[in-house]
């Protein structure tokens, strides 16, 4: 085996899309997610890793069992790229309820998590953020969504510093193809497809295909870019 990629967070439908395009002779892909049990994604190796765990005290699970376990399971090759999906489930509430902005707390765990994983990165390797699309929608009632971007916007700023190594490069997904969304109605979405060149929402397919080209060709062109997808200003 001589080439490894991780998915932190399955991803869901791009992330089953992308494992497949990634996937090939002599490489690997491995997911480590949160969820209970484990999701089954075709042609590759699922690992546990809590975005919660070890504040959550209820859990018996913990970086130092989570972690080496998970180094061991990337010592089978060179890690070529690191894909990040994982984010806490955001709600639509007009009223947030107290506390509501606990969950940041999680990210200081998946920066953790990355920067332990960015030096194991190939030279030439690859580190793909995801980002849910919610930086120019104008609906209100999304302050944690809305803070979490913007902190997870600054942790990819401070990734992207340095312009050798692993090029830094992000995504942000208009609407994920196979989210449960209940507080965005189908006028919504309908909306948002109808600002679109197309006039309608990309697929998990076609997010992959761009994902894995930006993986797999290795070029610094999109290094420390959010690359946006279209819809302007979107409800």
């Amino acid at each position: 085996m001589t080439g490894v990629h991780l998915l932190v967070g399955s991803g869901g439908q791009i992330g089953e899309a992308l494992a497949g395009r990634l996937a090939g002779p002599g490489d690997a892909v491995f997911i480590t997610s949160h969820r209970q049990p484990l999701p089954s994604i075709g042609q590759t190796t699922s690992l546990f890793w809590d975005i919660s765990s070890p504040a959550d005290p209820s859990r018996q699970d913990n970086e130092e069992q989570e972690l080496p376990a998970l180094d061991a399971a990337l010592e089978a090759g060179t890690l070529r790229s690191v894909s990040l999906f994982a984010h806490p489930s955001f709600v639509r509430t007009d009223s947030p309820s107290e506390g509501s902005l606990e969950s940041l707390g999680h990210l200081s765990r998946i920066v953790r998590l990355i920067d332990r994983l960015r030096p194991r990165l190939s030279p030439d390797g690859t580190l793909l953020v995801f980002f849910p699309s919610l930086s120019r929608h104008r609906a209100g009632g999304y302050l944690l969504a809305r803070a979490w971007i913007g902190a997870l916007e600054g942790v990819f700023g401070e990734w992207s510093r340095t312009p050798q190594g692993p090029v830094t490069t992000g995504i942000e997904i208009l609407v994920a193809p196979d989210r449960h969304r209940p507080h965005m109605t189908q006028e919504m979405e309908s909306r948002i497809a109808s600002r679109t060149s197309r006039g309608r929402l990309a697929t998990a397919p076609e997010i992959a295909d761009f994902a894995a080209w930006l993986i797999l060709s290795r070029s610094p062109l999109f290094h420390g870019q959010i690359l946006r997808t279209e819809g302007g200003p979107y409800y």
